[in-house]
């Protein structure tokens, strides 16, 4: 059994999932949040997802890894951003945390512009 976290629009789409990044959750579920009673689910906002980012660019600066600014996420630049991230990144914890920041940043931008055009994301989740 496993952490299994996904991120899901108002259609009920998925925007992102993850198995076993329990670290990314922790810091994740450490913001204030509201749940999706009766579910442990949470409403995924704004203030949230920038906070994430922003502890994500701080562990990248205090490691003296490069914040090069973002293509925006229509492009073609930034499709190549997410296309470099391994198909098995997003199936367990990562061995190496600070290798695995530039990852994190790419697709928390992605999360937050979901939440922008969303609105709130739900993050449901199962352990």
């Amino acid at each position: 059994m496993g952490l299994d976290i996904g991120f899901y629009r108002q259609d009920e789409t998925e925007a992102l999932g993850f198995r076993n990044h329990g670290d990314l959750f922790d810091m994740i579920i450490a913001q204030p949040h509201v749940r999706v009673e009766p579910y442990d689910d949470f409403y995924v906002t704004r203030p949230m997802v920038t906070a994430v980012l922003e502890e994500i660019e701080e562990e990248m600066t205090a490691n003296g890894l490069p914040l090069p600014t973002l293509p925006d996420r229509d492009t073609i630049e930034f499709a190549d951003l997410r296309s470099a991230i391994p198909r098995e990144f997003f199936f367990g914890e990562p061995d190496d945390w600070v290798a695995a920041l530039p990852f994190y940043r790419v697709l928390l931008t992605e999360l937050l512009d979901d939440v922008r055009r969303d609105g709130c994301l739900i993050c449901g989740w199962s352990a």
